[in-house]
């Protein structure tokens, strides 16, 4: 999977798998932040925030780095008393961890790597822009030196320990030395986890924004390990980077948490307090995914270990249970049974033949402080209540079947006990259940492995073969699958490798300038602006794949279609978030829309790419421009295979949109006001510079996919030409 992800236009068949193992570590994220002990989740769970509150956000994600910087004290305060170091103690030991953490570190970014399409509803694309930031900063925003996976594998370098690409197939064949086995299985779970978590952006995008708001943390492991590589004589830049780079007030911490409130000051705005709980809850699941991702879920350790990225909750115990979901219901009715004890005097109850009183006697279930040893006893007690509920307590509880458990039922609206377990504690417990049975004949194992997620966020389960299945309308959905070679009615010129091919610059140079023609503005111009945008916007799906001067100018030419600011030597951070919104090419196109002339109210409301062709379609756009719009949007999904060619198409909108830029004039050719078109006469300069230097780059790497590049530009212009000229 960590293979495909990578390489997803041809190993479409991964989609399914893919979002069940998403599902699956959505709910194990959930079962181990609702199984930590309540002293712990008070302090460090993103649960204990139960309703939406933007200043308990903040205050939380404070608390979180005040955490981590009480610890590094801490740590510092155990090396001045001479302790040693506590990740590795050799130069061996740390070259050992830096190739062992490679997989995580080779996909790093891509969280958000599939985030800001122009599949993403309009409404959206402020919120996602910021999240894209974020990502553009983690590839260097089109610098090379300062691309995360680029830095990595120069550290790998210097130390004699260097990898293949992580994209690449031996990057795989490697794993027996970078990592293979139970022991080390946390760098590769981590890794698959941020090429998941990003997939799905139209699905999933609170999980994403909870997930990258974790992510964004500053760590202890982090600080540690550039305390000691640095004592090694081992250059600590890409640890000090993250460090500086994460911070909470200007930084990707800060960035990640004010996208999140944003987005969920949004949803109030616009679709009610029922949603926004809704949707908190599903940034909680992103959240809790990045937390407790490459954890084992049965580790008890008290230090760190160095074996992922992530660690496992610590429980209070000497014997834990056998699983989270087990302790976060040991937990629940350790917090009851003080306040409850006295009320089932009367219940003639019994579960494996004892009282409800006898179980729940308070001084059975004393609360145990942090470091506090627990009573062996007590715990003895607590563990036999868990195995008596879950084996001989009919019709109380049914192994395997919540709703049909009496417990559960009382619980609940109507039930004699409803409002004594909060909405999360009820679900720990209903999870515990259904966790305890046989496999249902009538319920797959991916399905059980997502019941847990789906009744959080308290939504309808979707399988992941319909979910998926339905991914076939590149205006709309994203990723796509579907037989893209037979959908495409625009024939693509072939070419064969040679030497002997001109500059671009010189076929440039012969080109007389488009000229638009006002008849056909609207609509072939508008359906072949929006589509446009698409073409090289896939390209950056694999971070360790723009590792490389070529995918860094595309970098800077998606920055500057998407309204980024002039890259400078310094990461922008929240000065960009802060910075007056500066036009993308979608709001300039939505400008042109609404400007175009007889738009009805309807047309004035649209809310993504699909309604734009919907709308361009009704109002008698041409065979040649909807054909070409549909086949961009397919070629644009496969980057890889057809890099050249997009690249040459990117080349001559280049010309269509210098030709809008420079249209003046009322009516149909004043479809851009004056400040806008001077905005996009900026764009069209950084784009034109980022083409020149890909290129280049590409002629001097790859002479097939540059030859495609001069044949797609010729083909693109062409094509233009008869839409819009």
């Amino acid at each position: 999977m960590f293979f495909k992800l990578q390489h997803l236009e041809d190993h479409l068949d991964v989609l399914q798998p893919a979002r069940d193992e998403l599902l699956a570590m959505f709910s194990r994220g959930i079962s181990l932040a609702l199984g930590q002990p309540e002293g712990v989740s008070s302090k460090s769970s993103i649960l204990s925030i139960e309703h939406y509150d933007a200043k308990k956000i903040w205050a939380f994600i404070e608390d979180e780095h005040d955490r981590v910087t009480g610890d590094w004290s801490s740590y510092l305060e155990r090396r001045r008393q001479g302790q040693g170091s506590e990740l590795f103690a050799t130069v061996e030991g740390a070259k050992a961890y830096l190739v062992q953490q490679a997989p995580v570190k080779f996909v790093d970014g891509a969280w958000l790597a599939h985030t800001h399409k122009i599949t993403t509803p309009f409404a959206l694309r402020s919120v996602t822009k910021d999240a894209w930031q974020v990502l553009s900063e983690e590839l260097g925003d089109g610098h090379l030196d300062k691309h995360h996976v680029y830095l990595y594998s120069q550290l790998l370098n210097e130390v004699g320990c260097p990898l293949p690409d992580g994209h690449s197939p031996d990057f795989i064949k490697a794993r027996h030395w970078v990592g293979d086995g139970k022991d080390k299985h946390g760098a590769w779970e981590a890794a698959v986890g941020q090429l998941l978590i990003s997939l799905f952006p139209n699905e999933f995008l609170p999980e994403i924004l909870g997930f990258n708001m974790h992510y964004e943390l500053i760590t202890l492991d982090t600080m540690r390990a550039a305390h000691e590589l640095r004592a090694l004589g081992i250059n600590p830049y890409y640890f000090l980077i993250h460090i500086a780079i994460d911070n909470a007030d200007s930084g990707h911490t800060a960035m990640a948490t004010h996208t999140v409130t944003r987005y969920l000051d949004m949803v109030r705005a616009t679709e009610g307090e029922e949603a926004l709980q809704q949707a908190w809850k599903r940034v909680q699941v992103g959240y809790s995914m990045s937390q407790t991702l490459g954890s084992s879920a049965a580790s008890t350790s008290t230090t760190p270990s160095i074996e992922g990225p992530y660690h496992a909750p610590r429980y209070n115990t000497i014997a834990p249970p056998p699983d989270p979901l087990g302790a976060r219901v040991i937990e629940i009715f350790k917090a009851k049974a003080s306040v409850s004890h006295q009320f089932h005097c009367q219940s003639r109850a019994r579960i494996g033949g004892q009282t409800l009183v006898e179980w729940l006697a308070p001084s059975k279930w004393t609360r145990t402080e942090p470091g506090q040893r627990p009573d062996p006893q007590q715990q003895r007690h607590q563990l036999e209540l868990l195995a008596a509920l879950g084996h001989q307590a009919k019709p109380w509880v049914y192994a395997g079947a919540s709703s049909k458990s009496l417990l559960v039922r009382e619980l609940s609206w109507e039930g004699r006990m409803f409002g004594a377990f909060t909405h999360d504690e009820v679900v720990a417990l209903s999870a515990w259940i259904d966790s305890l049975g046989p496999d249902k004949a009538d319920t797959s194992r991916e399905e059980r492995d997502a019941w847990l997620y789906w009744s959080f966020v308290h939504m309808k389960p979707v399988k992941s073969g319909d979910a998926v299945g339905g991914l076939r309308d590149p205006a709309r959905d994203h990723p796509v699958v579907g037989g893209a070679s037979q959908e495409m009615e625009t024939e693509v010129p072939a070419v064969e490798e040679s030497d002997d091919l001109p500059e671009l610059q010189d076929i440039l140079s012969r080109q007389k300038p488009l000229g638009i023609s006002p008849t056909h503005l609207f609509p072939d111009l508008i359906s072949l602006w929006f589509a446009h945008i698409s073409l090289l916007e896939n390209t950056i799906n694999t971070p360790g794949r723009t590792a490389s001067p070529l995918y860094a100018a595309i970098l800077r030419l998606l920055r500057a279609q998407a309204g980024f600011a002039l890259e400078t030597h310094i990461v922008a951070g929240m000065d960009e978030m802060k910075r007056l919104t500066c036009p993308s090419l979608v709001d300039l196109g939505l400008e042109m829309l609404e400007r175009s002339g007889s738009v009805t109210d309807d047309e004035k409301k649209v809310s993504c790419l699909h309604d734009i062709l919907v709308i361009t379609e009704s109002r008698g756009q041409s065979e040649k421009s909807k054909k070409l719009t549909r086949d961009m949007l397919w070629w644009g999904a496969r980057p890889q295979a057809n890099l050249g060619l997009l690249l040459g198409l990117a080349v001559a909108f280049l010309e269509m949109k210098d030709a809008v830029a420079k249209a003046e004039g009322e009516g149909s050719l004043g479809l851009l006001s004056e400040e806008s078109r001077v905005v996009l006469r900026a764009i069209v300069e950084r784009e034109r510079q980022s083409l020149e230097e890909c290129a280049r780059e590409l002629r001097r790497v790859d002479g097939r996919q540059y030859g495609m590049l001069l044949k797609g530009y010729e083909f693109g212009r062409g094509l233009v030409e008869g839409c819009c000229c």
